[in-house]
């Protein structure tokens, strides 16, 4: 029987969308969920508002049983698109939604065991997977003749773009996740204490050094060196470039005709799935391996424009991928008997990489076949309405960091790094800046002056978020030698991490400078995770791993 550690909740809609909660399978006998802080899934209270206070809650029945039940809400608790009268019964793969057109969630457990599986539901299959939405009412051109745009279109499109980025997502990392950006400082001379020099371009900028902490003035030093990062990706077929598409299987319903889109997943080891892989040409039902629409921050290192940020940024193949919502239930291939066969239906894998992908169609992958490539990477300062074109120049083997490239014929302002490493301890104060997702848009509108193009442009300008608060620990994913009593040495398994007590983020800060008290850059920030109570605790990863993409260390000798 298979031992289940953890009950997980993935949001596939609302503010939440794209992030992926755990909760302690033995611990927990329910979970409750709602817009008040109380509840173990927490939604936001001003941005999922069709979601009551205490709008309901999961209940663990028995070992292998569980029910949603409906604490009388205003606005309804939905299953699988039927509603809940009360109680009703529950598998993991369950879709939940809060309200007609509320945040959905989908319930699941790891490792869900094999006898439990997802109640068949119908799916809406959008034409494409990656295509971005365009809102009704807004025309592809202006008229010549208008000079301005109209009041009611300007409120519309600002309404449009905050819900736009509401729904985008980098990424999740476990989800995911989540994302953040900071910016590096020079202290004004109003600070007394010793003074360090800095050279930026070819001007000595006075740099004091204090105990005092200043997160206005780190912010305002470092505004124009941290910057807004769009992207999309695909996979490829390296031989001949074509797109690699996930199967889907036409099932048709025998009684009522309807046809529905199942996605096809292959068991590439016992216990490990993955999709099932294919070429475009060679899929005649199938949704792209691909992400668009996504967002996260950097910040400039060299004043020829390098940028660091997250390796889930510049090249988000090599990280957890999130399946779109008609991507499970599905059918599951096994190999028995050397033939591969339906055995039944499966969850999507919550884990799974498509850079490290083994099997392509039914047959295990030889060299590097798969790859991702970027369809845009787009990069914007603070404040500023003018997209610039990026590039990957290195992607980090080691963690989550990667470095960027745009290309500007002025110099460019960069961020003070240190190596904090050996010195950093809990309690220390930072400040993290970034472009939360969740943070209210600022939308201009430029009536065009190119006689052959007079249409009206509305753009989002990036505005950075400035947070505040200290190192809580020091996560060690490498081994130490140098402890007393005898022990050869300790490390983390999840890694090289700084915990932050820096919580009002979101996903899109993704990649974004954590400053010290003096505004060195001393990590690069990552990721968030919440427990059941709704604590929320974020991470960083040590800087030398982002000086190191920018040098030629030798690993050996």
């Amino acid at each position: 029987m298979t031992t289940i550690k953890t009950f997980v909740i993935r949001h596939l809609a609302g503010a939440k969308a794209n992030q992926i909660e755990e909760f302690d399978f033995q611990k927990h006998s329910e979970l409750t969920f709602g817009r008040a802080t109380t509840n173990d899934i927490q939604f936001d209270p001003d941005l999922d508002t069709v979601v009551g206070r205490e709008h309901g809650k999961i209940v663990k029945d028995g070992e292998l049983s569980f029910s949603v039940v409906d604490h009388e809400s205003r606005n309804g608790l939905f299953v699988n698109k039927n509603r809940v009268k009360g109680s009703a019964k529950i598998n993991p793969g369950d879709e939940i939604r809060l309200g007609t057109n509320g945040p959905v969630f989908v319930f699941d457990l790891d490792p869900r065991p094999q006898e439990l599986m997802a109640a068949t539901r119908l799916v809406e299959v959008p034409s494409k997977a990656t295509e971005e939405f365009v809102p009704a009412g807004m025309p592809d051109t202006v008229s010549p003749e208008k000079s301005g745009i109209g009041k009611q279109t300007f409120e519309r499109v600002i309404t449009y773009e905050r819900k736009k980025s509401q729904r985008t997502l980098v990424a999740s990392l476990v989800g995911a996740l989540a994302v953040l950006t900071a910016l590096g400082y020079v202290f004004k001379d109003k600070i007394r204490p010793a003074t360090t020099y800095v050279k930026t371009d070819t001007t000595i900028i006075q740099q004091v050094k204090s105990e005092a902490f200043d997160p206005e003035a780190i912010a305002k030093a470092n505004l124009d060196k941290v910057v807004f990062i769009e992207f999309g990706y695909k996979l490829i077929y390296t031989p001949t470039g074509d797109d690699i598409y996930h199967q889907y299987y036409q099932q048709k319903d025998p009684k009522t005709g309807q046809i529905t889109e199942i996605p096809l997943y292959i068991e590439v080891e016992p216990g490990k799935i993955e999709p099932l892989l294919g070429l475009k040409k060679d899929t005649p039902v199938g949704r792209p391996i691909a992400v668009s629409g996504a967002s996260g921050s950097g910040f400039i290192v060299d004043e020829n424009g390098f940028i660091l940020t997250n390796r889930h940024v510049a090249a988000s193949w090599n990280s957890y991928y999130s399946f779109p919502q008609d991507a499970f239930p599905g059918l599951l291939l096994q190999n028995t008997g050397n033939q591969w066969k339906i055995s039944g239906r499966v969850d999507n894998p919550i884990r799974w990489v498509p850079a490290e992908t083994s099997f392509f169609g039914q047959k295990p992958i030889s060299g590097k076949i798969i790859e991702g490539v970027n369809t845009y990477m787009e990069v914007t300062f603070a404040k500023n309405d003018q997209r610039t074109p990026g590039k990957v120049v290195r992607i980090s083997n080691k963690h989550d960091v990667a470095m960027i490239k745009i290309d500007l014929p002025t110099k460019m302002e960069a961020v003070s790094l240190k190596d904090a490493d050996a010195t950093m301890a809990p309690g220390q104060k930072v400040v993290v800046m970034g472009y939360p997702g969740i943070s209210p848009d600022v939308v201009v509108a430029n009536n065009g002056n190119d006689f052959s193009n007079r249409g009206t442009q509305v753009i989002t300008v990036p505005d950075p978020t400035v947070t505040d608060g200290s190192i809580g620990k020091i996560i060690r994913g490498t081994t130490s030698s140098s402890l007393e009593s005898g022990v050869a040495g300790y490390y983390s398994t999840m890694g090289d991490y700084y915990q932050l007590t820096v919580s009002a983020t979101g996903a899109g800060n993704s990649g974004g400078p954590v400053f010290d008290k003096d505004g060195n850059a001393i990590g690069i920030f990552t990721a968030s995770q919440t427990d059941q109570q709704g604590a929320r605790i974020t991470f960083a990863v040590p800087i030398h791993y982002g000086m190191e993409l920018m040098g030629s260390k030798k690993v050996i000798n």
